[in-house]
């Protein structure tokens, strides 16, 4: 007779144990498809410059020869 409730308390705990299993996996794929640290990807490049730069080019047309004397 206690042989017969060893196994029966065996055979529950062994039950319950592979329940809490399989509900902590169907858990996981839960949260693994809703995860909010999930990274997505895109293929966009978008270029921000805030410094504006310019240059002053001073174009002078003529043949100037010598050291500017007459």
């Amino acid at each position: 007779m206690k042989k017969a409730v060893s196994v029966g308390i065996g055979v529950g705990i062994g039950l319950i144990a592979l329940a809490i299993i399989f509900l902590a996996s169907g858990e996981t794929d839960l949260s693994q498809s809703e995860s909010p640290m999930a990274v997505e990807l895109s293929d966009e490049i978008e270029v921000v410059s805030d410094e504006t730069k310019s240059f002053d080019v001073k174009i002078s047309e003529g043949l100037e020869v010598g050291d500017g004397s007459p």
